[in-house]
């Protein structure tokens, strides 16, 4: 009868037998690029099991190009890296291997992938050389100029050595003669990104919040978190605003209405004032008739603008200044006067009001004032009671 009992020798065999099949016996080649298995990290290199007679053994240097790293926060035993043969024995039994050289040619692929999509890349900076930095993207070096470090004008780019950044090949050659790196182009691209989902959310009437970014002349540009909108000077304030700097300042934190979304041009008008102040709403105590103190606020050719409370601002036209004949407003005016003004007319759909210096002053003629209360009897009153006596 066949004995069944396993024999402990030919168990001890087999599992040699299968041992020795779970390593490679192809010879090692210095250039041969490995996948490896972290099995010991130390202070200054780690060990790697990469399916061979003998571990692999990789140093800092051959690691990282960051000196001062510390290499058991960057690998972890069961790590699965990628390595090259650099010696199959170093003296002691090991194979030595680089990861760097590894990833550098590895990453040759992606480099140019990157470059010809327009894909960003994580890349570190390695220190600040003559005319920009000097960068290094999985073992392979590049250069990014000063020009291309931001997207905005960067005093001291010591700042940047030893971070990692996002960024766009903008140069590339395979041969490795020429690896460009330009943040400037991720930022835009992202910038345009973030500005065409903005425009997509936000709507007219919308009530946001921004940051001015730029004082100008003409109004005050403002950052709604990734896109700028206009606001206009006349949108400062309900009062007349000779200078947008006197309402707001590069930095201030400001509260602003959407007016309009011209999406095709990608402009955003914008309106800093406070519908809850708007005098038209709250001030208009004004009608015709009544005569009312007020200051010049701006003299043009036609005549003056003249400010008389509450945020209200009233025109006067320059036949309106004096009963005797002005050709320019300059000549009997100027702005910051204190003067008298009647209401001629108050239009509080167009948000106008038509005023006088002259009617206030008791000089105008007749006719200038209408009175809905003056009937043609009141009128011709006194020529018919001519025509009584006689």
């Amino acid at each position: 009868m066949e004995d069944n009992r396993n024999n402990p020798q030919e168990e001890n065999e087999m599992s040699m037998n299968d041992a020795l099949d779970s390593y490679s016996v192809k010879r090692l080649n210095e250039g041969d690029i490995l996948k490896g298995k972290v099995i010991k990290v130390t202070k200054d290199e780690i060990f790697v099991n990469i399916n061979h007679f003998s571990d692999g053994v990789v140093s800092r240097d051959e690691l990282t190009d960051d000196h001062d790293a510390d290499l058991t926060s960057l690998f972890s035993n069961g790590d699965d890296i990628d390595v090259i043969v650099l010696k199959a024995d170093d003296g002691e039994g090991n194979v030595k291997l680089s990861k760097i050289k590894a990833d550098a040619m590895l990453s040759r692929d992606s480099l140019k992938e990157a470059f010809d999509n327009g894909t960003p890349l994580k890349v570190r900076v390695k220190e600040v050389v003559k005319g920009g930095l000097r960068m290094s993207y999985m073992g392979i070096e590049g250069f990014m100029p000063a020009s291309m470090a931001s997207d905005r004008f960067v005093e001291d780019l010591r700042a940047f050595e030893g971070k990692v950044l996002d960024v766009k090949v903008a140069e590339y050659e395979e041969d490795g003669r020429r690896l460009i790196f330009s943040r400037k182009a991720f930022l835009a691209d992202n910038s345009r990104k973030l500005k065409e989902k903005l425009l997509l959310t936000l709507k007219e009437g919308d009530t946001v919040e921004g940051t001015v970014e730029s004082v100008v002349p003409y109004g005050a540009f403002i950052d709604l978190g990734g896109v700028t909108g206009l606001c206009h000077v006349s949108d400062l304030s309900y009062k007349r605003v000779s200078d947008p700097s006197e309402v707001v300042a590069v930095g201030d934190k400001v509260t602003v209405h959407i007016l309009k979304i011209d999406r095709k041009k990608d402009r955003i008008s914008l309106s800093l004032k406070n519908k809850a102040e708007d005098p038209w709403r709250t001030s208009l105590a004004v009608k015709r008739g009544d005569i009312v103190p007020g200051k010049v606020s701006k003299l043009i050719d036609s005549g003056a603008f003249v400010s008389i409370g509450g945020g209200l601002e009233g025109f006067v036209h320059v036949s309106e200044i004096s009963v005797s004949h002005v050709a320019s407003p300059k000549e009997a005016l100027k702005e910051g006067q204190e003067v008298m003004v009647m209401v001629l007319d108050v239009n509080a759909d167009k948000q106008r009001i038509s005023l006088s210096i002259k009617d206030a002053e008791g000089k105008g003629e007749a006719g200038y004032f209408e009175d809905d209360s003056l009937t043609l009897g009141d009128m011709f009153k006194g020529l018919l009671d001519k025509f009584r006596e006689e």
